[in-house]
């Protein structure tokens, strides 16, 4: 087996996980979604699977698309999930804690300003090449280059994902039983993983 072939056979299991993640993660979107307003846990929950569906379906659009214009316009709109993921990881994160019985005081003000500021740099993703420059193509297709407000973008999007870390970390340390210490657990390895993972 050549090179050509082994790449073509990752891009295909890449297309496959990504359709995986694309079906079940709309899925769990709708399923809940009738529950959003009753629970913030929910809330919560929704809007961090929803952008990452976004990320998702954008690069599985844009590995189907010939025209470079179409593709700028798809990694432009995937680029509202690239935003808002941290923000709603530490929504999340945020409830989390809230539920072992710590309600830290400035929730209130910096789950609203983690959207504000998310909303912000998916704005100048979408509209500008600030923060996503124009498109180029690379070995694994078409991308956009970095904008000159792209090392603000990575540093909000580093601080905001580890704050989300921290909250269920601290979370964690809060349960009283064994059972909701692993689930925990298995939550802190999942929000590990998540930077990443956009």
């Amino acid at each position: 087996m050549d090179s050509s072939q082994l790449t073509d056979i990752l891009a295909l299991i890449n297309d496959v996980l990504q359709s995986i993640i694309v079906i079940f993660g709309s899925a769990v979107v709708l399923f809940y979604s009738n529950r959003m307003l009753r629970s913030a846990f929910t809330r919560a929950f929704i809007l961090l699977i929803g952008f990452f569906v976004i990320v998702y379906l954008s690069e599985l659009l844009v590995r189907r698309i010939v025209v470079p214009t179409s593709a700028e316009l798809w990694l432009r709109i995937g680029w509202i999930g690239i935003a808002m993921v941290p923000a709603a990881q530490f929504h999340l994160s945020s409830v989390l804690l809230a539920s072992t019985g710590k309600l830290p005081n400035y929730r209130r003000f910096l789950v609203p300003g983690a959207y504000l500021l998310g909303g912000v740099f998916a704005a100048l993703a979408l509209f500008t090449d600030l923060v996503a420059g124009g498109p180029i193509q690379t070995s694994q297709g078409i991308r956009l280059s970095m904008g000159s407000l792209f090392p603000i973008f990575a540093f909000y999007f580093w601080a905001v994902s580890i704050s989300g870390i921290y909250n269920v970390w601290r979370a964690r340390q809060r349960c009283m039983t064994r059972t909701s210490r692993r689930r925990m657990t298995n939550t802190l390895i999942a929000f590990l993983a998540a930077p990443l993972a956009v």
